[in-house]
């Protein structure tokens, strides 16, 4: 392939996903799909007064790349624009290979079935887990062509590796598991590698070798290097998130089953009730110590013949609430209908199959089943391992007008199976994240006052959309009671300087601290049991929906 033509086919694929990008941002309103991503923002962008490459869930790297995007000007949304960026990238790469496997009209149509499905919970439903897995996959389709071609391209292979390695700093585990299921597509490369010739298996180990290294050197940078994580603060810190994880995300213990010990443990009831609903950052009676053993409380799911069966059971009608499942359904018809259909192929279907099966049983048995930030991305793997082999032969009897009609119907009844977040549908949403921000604005700009606030209360992923500028330092006298970032160093330094170490102590009798709450009462019991038994909550004010309070002491 000449370079005149490359440049043609890139063109035509960054075309087509662009102005499926438009399309889809046109017509539907983007919106984080979870809290993770604002506090990823907030940290870029020093919302909360706090800059901090340390983002704990994603690589240091990208943390120094937030930084200095948001460094250069802090008036557009970084962070958003950044994963937009390689959702991008990892959709016009696998739109390019499928254009040179497939010749004619019929890779594009393919191409437009899986971006009009998984662009919609990319781009709408922004979450970075599934950002990782759509990047790594992406990255390993884009290696294998590169590496199944007679004529070696550096900058491809070069171009994939770097995606890949951007997949990896997004989210580590998530990476892992895209690329592992990526080995259908593997496996049919494999059996097709007999035929090559020394020269390609020599590219393939170059190929892995680099790709380790660079993978090893970004591990390196994010874990060893002392100004990161492996001062005495953050190796505390990754202690607690750990055990928070733990119970935050997996449950706590049942109370009434477990009541001596957690009375032993000096949490009462109320106590349970506040910590479970995220307002657990009570630093005195909620400590490592006390998670640890609430964890080790916990019984885990025994690995024996029921646990099977009950996964069987649930797994097939399980794939049918799955909306990406729909998607790799159409590759798979397709294939049917038209693919190629040797000893080799068939093997790699089922060898999909069965790792999806695999992979998803480890998510049932580990409790995080069913998680849509994760399935997106073991999807994306399924539908591109079905593509290249789909992609790995001519499509009988599958024309242009055969490839447009199946793309028209697909993208169509996706309208009604997966978006619901049309503009026109929700068209007050903007003038509710302006109100609720003018709530934000003006308890940040009441710089005499710091606020401690119920988790949920004043939650930003209601203030602001991807795309909302986040002015720097608004939000540095508010804090709340709970979230992954409370107990982070950098957190706890700026509540250190606002004469916070413990928000239910440092709360009582303190006029310059302000409670914003929800549930008064249990907040009020919790303080009494623990730290005033003569505590009353003084009202103070109402802001916007939510109500102002000072603990005192009679």
């Amino acid at each position: 392939m000449n370079l005149k033509q490359k440049c043609k086919e890139i063109s035509m694929a960054l075309a087509a996903n662009l102005l499926a990008l438009f399309a889809m941002v046109l017509v539907m309103r983007p919106s984080f799909e979870t809290n993770d991503d604002i506090v990823f923002a907030e940290l870029g962008s020093g919302l909360r007064g706090v800059k901090d490459a340390h983002l704990v869930f994603q690589n240091y790297g990208l943390g120094v790349i937030y930084r200095f995007l948001y460094a250069v000007t802090g008036r557009l949304p970084w962070y958003t624009i950044f994963q937009y960026v390689i959702l991008l990238v990892a959709f016009t790469a696998v739109t390019y290979v499928l254009i040179n496997r497939l010749e004619g009209i019929s890779g594009l149509c393919l191409s437009l079935i899986l971006v009009c499905g998984f662009g919609y919970e990319g781009y709408i439903h922004l979450q970075f887990t599934k950002t990782a897995g759509i990047a790594a996959a992406a990255s390993v389709f884009l290696l294998l062509y590169v590496l199944e071609k007679e004529r070696w391209s550096w900058a491809e292979a070069v171009f994939g590796i770097c995606l890949g390695i951007m997949a990896y700093m997004y989210r580590e585990d998530q990476f892992w598991a895209s690329c592992g299921l990526m080995a259908g597509a593997g496996l049919l490369f494999l059996f097709d590698l007999r035929k090559y010739k020394g020269r390609k298996l020599r590219r393939l180990g170059l190929c892995v070798l680099t790709f380790g290294v660079l993978l090893a050197c970004v591990f390196g940078v994010d874990r060893w290097d002392a100004s990161n994580y492996q001062s005495a603060e953050w190796k505390e810190y990754q202690e607690f998130n750990q055990f928070r994880s733990r119970l935050l995300d997996y449950g706590f213990p049942d109370y009434d089953s477990n009541q001596e010990i957690y009375e032993e443990l000096g949490i009462s009831r109320d106590a349970y009730e506040l910590y479970r609903s995220w307002n657990f950052n009570d630093t005195e009676k909620f400590n490592t110590d006390v998670m640890k053993k609430l964890v080790d409380l916990k019984q885990k799911r025994p690995l024996t013949g029921k646990t099977v069966t009950a996964f069987l059971k649930r797994y097939p009608s399980d794939l049918l609430k799955m909306p990406m499942f729909y998607v790799f359904a159409v590759f798979v018809l397709v294939w049917l209908i038209w693919g190629r259909k040797d000893i080799f192929s068939v093997l790699s279907v089922l060898a999909e199959w069965m790792m999806l099966m695999a992979v998803y049983f480890y998510l049932y048995y580990q409790g995080r089943y069913m998680v849509n930030r994760v399935d997106v991305g073991l999807w994306f793997s399924a539908c591109l391992v079905m593509l290249w082999i789909i992609s790995a032969g001519k499509l009988r009897h599958m024309d242009a007008k055969m490839s447009v009609v199946l793309c028209i119907v697909c993208v169509a009844a996706g309208q009604f199976l997966m978006y619901r977040d049309w503009r026109i549908m929700t068209s007050t949403i903007p003038e509710a994240r302006v109100s609720q921000r003018a709530v934000l604005e003006t308890l940040g700009t009441d710089k005499e006052h710091t606020y401690l606030a119920k988790s949920g209360m004043l939650s930003e992923i209601v203030c602001y959309g991807p795309f909302d500028r986040m002015p720097e330092n608004l939000m540095d006298n508010v804090y709340w009671f709970g979230g992954w970032e409370c107990r982070t160093p950098g957190y706890t330094q700026e509540m250190e300087a606002h004469g916070i170490t413990n928000p239910y102590r440092d709360v009582i009798n303190n006029d310059s601290i302000y409670l914003v709450d929800d549930n008064i009462d249990l907040t009020l019991k919790y303080i009494r049991q623990y730290y005033d038994s003569s505590a009353q909550a003084v009202f103070i004010k109402t802001i916007g929906n939510v109500d102002v309070y000072q603990i005192r002491s009679k």
